[in-house]
């Protein structure tokens, strides 16, 4: 008898790990990257500069790297960033910069999603902030 309740028992917990085998098959071979992309966990990343960032459409990922040179007056959160392209406007939280201090000289990686809203400058809102050496 308790070999047929440890049986049933093992046939139930062995039944959603096949459904969920046969509802997500593994994937397949991966495409390429695209030369002027990075391939990033949520998809290819063409926005790398300020310049292609100011042509993007709304809510893209970016991946910027340059100098935050500036804080935005009467903006706590907004800084100017610029690269060897242009310059655009950034939002970031103090959590993301997490007590370090970045100056005008400092080189740095962003990563965020492009905001464009009526009437108001383009930002990006930076969700990492990387320090590079």
């Amino acid at each position: 008898m308790r070999y047929l309740l440890f049986l049933a028992l093992a046939a139930l917990l062995a039944a959603p790990v096949s459904a969920a085998e046969t509802a997500n098959p593994a994937p397949g071979p991966k495409p390429s990257a695209p030369p002027d992309g990075v391939h990033g966990t949520t998809g290819i990343v063409s926005t790398d500069t300020v310049a292609r960032a100011l042509n993007a459409p709304n809510k893209s990922p970016v991946v910027l790297t340059g100098h935050i040179v500036e804080r935005v007056p009467g903006k706590a959160d907004k800084y100017l960033f610029k690269d060897e392209s242009g310059s655009l406007m950034v939002e970031i939280n103090h959590e993301v910069f997490a007590g370090r201090e970045i100056t005008p000289e400092s080189r740095v990686r962003l990563f965020g999603k492009l905001k464009k809203y009526p009437n108001k400058p383009l930002r990006v809102d930076v969700s990492v902030l990387q320090l590079l050496q």
